[in-house]
């Protein structure tokens, strides 16, 4: 009785670091920054001294699908054409990683989930190095 109520524990504990992990990921943040400028810890961008920069930011909300550019009034001319397609690449790319991240999340849940009952200590993990797995 007990052993089961610690690996309901270890099970919720899990399933709880997931839940926070995903709440991480309800936002994504695409910056794109041309010019010169410096990054503060909290990612708040400044231009260095006698400096100047141009900013394009994407946030999009995972969940509810809200989707916000801002771009330096700058960007939008035709000769930085290159730099909105190299932004919106980058935002394809994003999408991708957030898609692979929830999918590697949930692989983790299911193995978790199919091994939890298994009686794995450090010896017979230890006993099985080297053996083939099939």
């Amino acid at each position: 009785m007990e052993e089961e109520r610690q690996e309901s524990s270890l099970f919720m504990s899990f399933v709880n670091n997931i839940e926070e992990k995903l709440s991480d990921l309800v936002t994504l943040e695409i910056k794109t920054i041309v010019g010169d400028y410096r990054l503060l810890q909290d990612e708040t961008v400044l231009p260095k001294k006698d400096g100047e920069f141009k900013i394009m930011k994407t946030k999009i909300g995972l969940l509810d699908g809200d989707v916000t550019t801002l771009m330096s009034n700058d960007l939008i001319q035709d000769k930085y054409a290159w730099l909105r397609d190299f932004h919106a690449g980058r935002e394809e790319k994003g999408h991708e990683i957030i898609h692979k991240n929830i999918e590697a999340i949930k692989s983790l849940f299911e193995l978790f989930k199919d091994t939890k009952g298994l009686n794995v200590t450090e010896e017979n993990v230890d006993e099985t190095e080297g053996d083939e797995i099939g």
